[in-house]
This record gives structure tokens, sequence and C-alpha cells, in this order.
């Protein structure tokens, strides 16, 4: 029997499990991996309990766990930042940089510039802020990842745009601050994953017209039935983005119905998956001018 509280492989063997059970389970999904080296049993629910037992196996009481890992003990899903599995080690930073830890697990970057309104304590653990891991992803990851981000932090209300922008005033002529200053200005709260982030800013990098977002239809009556992720109403243009985690046969089925409802009434829905949004395909580009340019001429 797994233990209830994540483990370790050794941990895992030690309680009579064989090493060949342990493969199975490790190929069969019984088992998951959540950072580098702890893993816990597939069954449990994600939650952020467990999140906090993980951080205290892996990590000295005084760090402050930073970026990806802090959003993440924030109860943001942005780990896994390139949308394939992924367990990036845990992120931390300290202002010592001879001392700074260097293990496996831990991913340790200086930062001379923490202040003590800086940290927050979640379940025990010092944790950057809001604020600042925002601020920290916005300046310091890849352009997606960093709007991704920080859509999240908007969509969950951990922090306001307007309370962000004026934060970024501390870090000017800092490194990664003029990314943050745009990351900031296209930021949506109303993005629900980060696959409709990534697809919104494939589509504002094509240059074409910023997209609304949760866009409702109406039935006869008036009432919204449905929401589209993102697109253009003037043209009755729509795109959405599946993320095979969340669909399953029956949610595929409910959404070709919704769909088909929704093209009735004169919508016309291109739809994407993470091969699609997550890669530098030039499939998606030349498939979303095609669905406008026809949505330009039909209007």
């Amino acid at each position: 029997m797994l233990p209830s509280s994540p483990f370790t492989r050794s941990e895992a063997l030690d309680t009579g499990l064989r090493t060949s059970e342990w493969r199975e389970l490790s190929s069969t999904g019984l088992v998951r991996e959540i950072t580098p080296g702890y893993f816990v049993d597939a069954a449990l629910p994600d939650t952020l309990e467990l999140r906090l037992a993980i951080a205290r196996r892996a990590l000295n009481p005084d760090v402050v766990v930073a970026r990806r890992a802090a959003a993440w003990l924030h109860g943001l899903d942005v780990l896994d930042y390139r949308g394939f599995p992924a367990t990036p080690r845990l992120e931390v930073v300290t202002r010592n940089r001879v001392d700074r830890p260097r293990t496996a697990l831990v991913s340790a970057h200086v930062a001379d510039d923490l202040a003590a309104t800086d940290v927050v304590e979640i379940g025990g653990i010092r944790v950057t802020s809001a604020m600042r891991t925002a601020a920290d992803l916005t300046r310091f990851t890849p352009r997606p990842d960093a709007l991704v981000s920080l859509d999240a932090f908007l969509h969950k209300g951990l922090i306001t745009p307007d309370r962000f922008t004026k934060s970024l005033v501390r870090w000017r002529g800092r490194r990664g601050v003029r990314q943050a200053y745009e990351v900031a200005d296209l930021a949506d709260a109303r993005s629900q994953s980060g696959g409709e982030t990534r697809l919104r800013l494939r589509v504002l990098d094509m240059g074409l017209p910023r997209p609304e977002l949760q866009i409702p239809v109406f039935d006869l009556f008036g009432s919204a039935r449905f929401y589209l992720d993102l697109g253009w109403p003037a043209w009755r243009l729509a795109l959405e983005y599946d993320g095979a985690e969340f669909h399953t046969d029956a949610d595929a089925e409910r959404d070709a119905q919704r769909r088909a409802w929704i093209r009735e009434r004169g919508w016309t829905i291109g739809v994407y998956r993470k091969e699609d949004v997550f890669t530098s395909s030039q499939h998606l580009d030349t498939e979303v001018m095609r669905l406008v340019n026809a949505a330009r001429s039909a209007r």
C-alpha cells in the first residue's frame, strides 16, 4: 500500500514494494511525480495541503519559495509551463549568493532586492507574495509563460491590474521590466486557462485585433446559453482551446453539441489543441488567418 503523504522511491520500496511493482506503478500512472524525487499516489486529489506537504519535505525552512513554485503554493497551476508533463525543480530565492542551496531538487535564484513585504507565510512556509511572484514571473520567464502567469493571478483575484503595473516602478531599469510592462498591457483576468492565454497571444502576435474573451451566445429568450473562449463578435468568429487533460469522451461529445448549436446561429469556430498552441508550428497561424479572411469577407 502506498503512503498517504508525499514519498520518495526508496520510501515506497521500504514498504515492501518490489522494484518491478514500482516500475509498473510508474509506467501505468498510478503514482505521479510532483517535483523531482517526490511522488504521491495518483488517486490523491491535488490540494493545497498536499502541495505544502511536498514543499516541507523538499525544502529547508529558511529559504523563500519563489517564481513558479510560489505560484503553485498560491494555488495556481503554472508549474507545467510548457503544456506537457513536466516536474520542474522547486524554485527559491535568497539574498546570499554564496550560500544559496545547490541540490537536484531546488533551483535557487539570487534576489538582492527582496524586501520584507515581498515575503508571506503559507502553511508555515515562507513564500514570495502574490505581487512579487507575479513580478518575478513576468520579468524572468519566457514571454508566453509570463502572460499565462499574470492572467492566472488576475483571474484568481490575487492581484489587480493597476496595482501590479504600479509595483513595477521599483524595478525600473532592471532586467526584464520592459517585458513585464508589455505583459501587463496584454493581460486579461477573463482568461480561464494557460492554453487560452497562449492562443490569444498567438493571435495578437499575428497582428490581428485584440479579441474579446468569454463571449456570450444568447438563446431566443435573450439568455446567455454558452460562452466562447475568445474571438470577434462583429465577425461571428471564435477560437477555442481544448486541453486534452480536461476533455474526456463525454466532454468532447458535449463540446460537439454545444458548437453545433452555436454554428447554427451563424458563428464560425476554430478549435485548437495543445500540439497547435504550444509549438512553433505555422499551421495555427495559417488556419486562423484563413478563418479571419473568410469571416471578414462574409460581413
